[in-house]
């Protein structure tokens, strides 16, 4: 809808991002297709952020980070 396509995620560094890459709607997919499957039948009042670690950043993660420092400590 955006003329945007799809990257490779395992091509592109995205040092703001907790996992390091970009995210792929094929693992956004794979977390819908398992709460819809009988596998989930347990799981219950739950969210499930599925964004490479960057809600557990809060505020110091983002896209304006252009370096992996942080990652030393």
């Amino acid at each position: 809808m955006t003329g945007q396509e799809d990257e490779d995620a395992t091509t592109k560094d995205r040092p703001g991002v907790p996992l390091g890459r970009p995210g792929d709607a094929r693992e956004v997919a794979a977390v819908i297709a398992f709460l819809a499957s009988p596998a989930s039948t347990y799981v219950n009042g739950a969210s499930w952020a599925v964004d490479g670690g960057m809600l557990q950043m809060g505020p110091q993660a983002g896209s304006h980070i252009t370096s992996q420092e942080w990652r030393e400590g």
